[in-house]
């Protein structure tokens, strides 16, 4: 058994989620991103499975509108701090926006 392969955090499913929404993945450079994402999984619910269908079709809806609120803010929180700690501007809007 490989952990990282056949154990992992479901939480992580929400967090990518939420970069694809930001459009952080074209937008930062993986060694950002895996900052942020190491800095917003310690802060959230830790929720370990074999099979995300399981758990997301285990889940209550109000338990994912939770997650999802809890990794928003956590998303934002940890964004900040970043940018505060590196320095580095960030506009929400997507750079073909701007």
């Amino acid at each position: 058994m490989a952990l990282g392969i056949d154990v992992h955090n479901f939480t992580e499913r929400f967090v990518s989620e939420r970069f694809k929404q930001l459009d952080l993945y074209s937008r930062f450079d993986s060694e950002f991103l895996e900052d942020l994402a190491c800095i917003v999984l310690n802060r959230l619910p830790v929720h370990y499975i074999r099979y995300d269908v399981d758990m997301y079709n285990y889940m209550k809806d109000e338990d994912k509108t939770s997650l999802k609120q809890k990794v928003e803010v956590a998303v934002d929180e940890s964004i900040a701090f970043l940018f505060d700690e590196k320095q580095i501007k960030f506009s929400r809007e997507p750079k073909d926006a701007e």
